[in-house]
């Protein structure tokens, strides 16, 4: 049974392939098929719902933060990260991996003479380093893209947008129909699929009619 918004969950998904003859399969093998189809649809485009945010605090002397224990937060998901601590507000800058290594990985940085107003971050084996340590307790926001989590209990839902419902049912009888070998009705349905995909990606370039152009016009000629 949908959500109390009307969202699919995998039960209703399951459902939704018993009813089109695939009570053959196992539970288990049509819960993958499904994740699966949910995946191929969630990985086509990185929609503003994959963005994810998680605040840390660090204290004068803390380690650095340590990524794997942070939500679905990973060394190589990160997409920006800033201090929310006034009066010390700042965009933190990438370090460049020469300049770590040389100049920061041999240090102690629980030493209060390595502290200091921090300008920039690095992530290295697992874990984020704040640089320079701070020499206050801060806040440190991290943008990150989430991991997609698998749908495992029957009433478990997608975290994509209840629009694409229809679109991981289809993407999800591809699959099953390619078990099958139902090649035909395989195609007809990663043609509904791929219809999807590209309203999509219309519906994009309209998703903030004020933004900027995304490229830059050629006028080095001028």
């Amino acid at each position: 049974m949908p959500t109390a918004n009307g969202k699919l969950q995998l039960q209703d998904y399951d459902a939704a392939l018993v009813a089109r003859g695939f009570d053959g399969y196992q539970p288990s093998e049509r819960y993958q098929l499904i994740n699966f189809g949910y995946r191929y649809i969630a990985r086509k485009y990185p929609w503003a719902w994959e963005q994810s945010t998680h605040t840390f605090t660090m204290n004068p002397g803390d380690a650095p933060i340590a990524l794997s224990g942070a939500s679905t937060l990973g060394p190589d998901n990160i997409n920006q990260v800033f201090v929310t601590t006034d009066p010390y507000r700042s965009k933190l800058t990438p370090l460049s991996e020469v300049v770590f290594e040389k100049s920061w990985l041999p240090l102690d940085l629980t030493l209060s003479s390595n502290r200091g107003i921090p300008n920039y971050y690095y992530v290295f084996n697992g874990l984020l380093y704040i640089l320079a340590p701070p020499q206050s307790v801060m806040s440190i926001l991290v943008y990150f893209q989430n991991f997609l989590p698998d749908m495992v209990n029957l009433t478990d839902a997608p975290i994509t947008p209840q629009i694409l419902d229809e679109v991981i049912l289809d993407a999800s009888l591809v699959r099953a129909h390619r078990r099958a070998q139902e090649l035909e009705l395989a195609a007809v349905a990663q043609q509904k699929v791929d219809e999807a995909i590209m309203d999509m990606l219309q519906d994009d370039v309209w998703n903030m009619s004020e933004q900027q152009e995304r490229v830059l016009p050629d006028d080095q000629w001028l």
